[in-house]
């Protein structure tokens, strides 16, 4: 599939439609068969046990990426492995982290780091968060986040880091990708 293709697909159905066939998919464009794609997500629920589903994501995922700064731009070898966990405990395990190191350290923060803890905020209240901002090596979640995108950074990916995103619920997933879409859909 090329770029217009994709374009296509994903105009051919309501956006909420499209990133919930996306995120579900049997195969993705990182991985070369469906075996090998369920073994990977295989190591990461092993890790995750309360987790609803877990997707590689982005260009890893379909091919192309939906970030807006990245113009629809293809899965190539300086590519990164994204992750996206539906499980509403590493969600709120995580915000619970970050809301206490917000506030321990707020007024110890440099203006740019309040902004970017400010701003984690609000992915929050959208449902989704990470453990990459909580920038402090004395957090335990962000060290155990850390050592396990380490370990899926396997050969199976070829070694590309990986990212990982936590999300509340499905909806939450949904939406999220679904702003992506609207905006690659132009």
């Amino acid at each position: 599939m090329d770029v217009e293709e994709f374009k296509k697909y994903i105009r051919s159905q309501s956006p909420a439609s499209i990133a919930e066939e996306l995120l579900m998919k049997p195969t993705v464009h990182a991985l070369s068969c469906e075996n090998e794609y369920q073994a990977y997500k295989q190591i990461i629920k092993a890790e995750h046990p309360n987790s609803f589903h877990i997707a590689v994501v982005g260009s890893g995922g379909w091919k192309f990426s939906l970030n807006p700064y990245n113009n629809l731009r293809e899965f190539r070898d300086k590519s990164d492995i994204d992750i996206a966990v539906i499980c509403a405990e590493s969600f709120l395990n995580t915000w619970d982290a970050m809301r206490d190191h917000h506030r321990n350290n707020y007024y110890s923060l440099n203006n740019d780091s309040r902004t970017a803890l400010k701003r984690a905020g609000e992915n929050v209240y959208a449902g989704f968060i990470t453990p990459k901002w909580i920038n402090s090596r004395s957090s335990a979640v962000r060290r155990e986040y850390d050592k396990r995108t380490n370990n899926y950074s396997n050969s199976a990916v070829k070694f590309k880091a990986v990212n990982m995103m936590y999300f509340r619920n499905m909806d939450e997933t949904i939406d999220y990708y679904v702003r992506g879409i609207r905006i690659a859909a132009r």
